[in-house]
């Protein structure tokens, strides 16, 4: 392929890679957009807090290889405000996509704009995306984080002495 030529994608391939361009730019939060793509056609509509945000989700979008053209829908309302139970939601759902491993669990509770996050991970990364989650909310005013990262729980190992094999202590 000549270097000068641009790759074409698929509208669905593409639209993953625009949700993955939005997801890592901290300036927007993809719980705010919609993108819809029709062929090399990017239609992104919904509610940001801040022409800011907008210019920055249509600046991403923008400068995405195999994207033709944008048609803007965002919309900023001069009195946008998002409500405790519609914080609330999104975020319990964003915490179930990213939670996979049994024994660990984040409890949300919100009360006027401010989030308190509280549970146990095994993992650090886990930790992160869930604060990370909560601050990408417009309507968030601030984060309490009470997560704490517990080690996973471990099975004793096998080992033999001398009268047979001993698992977790016990004589098998």
């Amino acid at each position: 392929m000549n270097s000068l030529q641009m790759k074409n994608h698929s509208d669905g391939e593409l639209s993953r890679i625009l949700r993955d361009r939005i997801k890592w730019d901290k300036r927007v939060s993809t719980a705010d957009l919609n993108i819809v793509v029709r062929n090399g056609v990017i239609i992104v509509s919904g509610f940001v807090d801040t022409s800011y945000k907008k210019n920055a989700a249509l600046e991403v979008l923008s400068e995405t290889e195999g994207v033709w053209s944008i048609e803007d829908r965002i919309v900023v309302p001069g009195d946008y405000y998002r409500s405790d139970e519609e914080i609330l939601k999104i975020l319990k759902e964003q915490i179930d996509e990213i939670i996979k491993i049994g024994g660990e669990h984040i409890e949300v509770d919100v009360a006027d704009g401010i989030v308190k996050l509280e549970g146990e991970v095994f993992r650090p990364r886990l930790k992160a995306m869930a604060v990370a989650s909560a601050w990408e909310l417009s309507g968030v005013r601030d984060v309490l984080n009470f997560i704490e990262i517990k080690y996973p729980p471990r099975r004793a190992p096998l080992y033999e002495e001398e009268g047979g094999l001993l698992m977790n202590g016990e004589n098998s």
